[in-house]
């Protein structure tokens, strides 16, 4: 096992600052984002954030941000697109975090050549399928036309599943380095292996999704917490 400390002490900044702007961010979004569906989600979801972007047809947007002649629409799709343009800030630190966890384990020896390398790109391929999903949102949320929709709704399934997957592959191939490390940081390892592994249940039922995301965020937590504490 090799230990490089000038590389660990740039992860561990990446860590602390990466980390630091996803918990702000994400303080900011929640506060911003709409809490709730105005009339329905997209079955199976809870979040309407989630549920807009894993939205399939015209029903589901208009459920979530209301039909065009309701009351409530306005402050929905004025909430969404504000989030949604924040979150091309958040797109960036999260997976920057990402950068960071693999060049710490990379510094400490646990992951290696090409596997470290590999893992490296995974976090380009997570930020281009979130930056392309957010603009067929932003454009979705500003019609009022079902047939209209149909084309952005056709390209949003796959930039968002392009996400999601970059996401769970990546935190599924970090979980058992990061349980080698001898500090309690490996425990983080083990969120990020479940979190991967709800989240490839979506194959089979979607709104796992929410779930493993759920579950990432909390093991992005306890990365940062610990990167405080190096």
């Amino acid at each position: 096992m090799t230990d490089d400390s000038s590389g660990e002490g740039r992860a561990i900044t990446i860590l602390r600052v990466s980390g630091g702007a996803v918990l702000l961010l994400s303080f900011v979004m929640l506060a911003i984002f709409p809490a709730a569906s105005v009339e329905r989600n997209v079955p199976g979801f809870v979040s309407p954030v989630v549920g807009f972007e894993l939205a399939s047809e015209p029903s589901h947007v208009f459920g979530i941000l209301g039909q065009p002649d309701a009351p409530a629409r306005a402050a929905a799709v004025r909430g969404m697109n504000l989030g949604n343009r924040i979150d091309f800030l958040f797109m960036v630190a999260y997976p920057a975090l990402y950068v960071g966890i693999v060049l710490l384990l990379r510094a400490r020896g646990h992951l290696t050549g090409g596997r470290a390398r590999f893992v490296l790109v995974l976090p380009v391929v997570m930020w281009l399928g979130d930056l392309l999903e957010n603009r067929e949102l932003l454009a979705l949320a500003e019609l009022t036309d079902p047939a209209a929709m149909t084309s952005g709704l056709a390209r949003l399934r796959p930039f968002t599943i392009m996400k999601w997957y970059a996401l769970f592959g990546t935190s599924a191939l970090l979980a058992y380095p990061i349980w080698q490390d001898r500090s309690w940081w490996r425990w983080s390892g083990v969120l990020f292996g479940v979190a991967a592994a709800v989240g490839f249940v979506s194959v089979v039922y979607l709104p796992a999704i929410e779930t493993a995301g759920y579950l990432l965020a909390l093991a992005w937590l306890t990365t940062w917490v610990y990167s405080l504490r190096s």
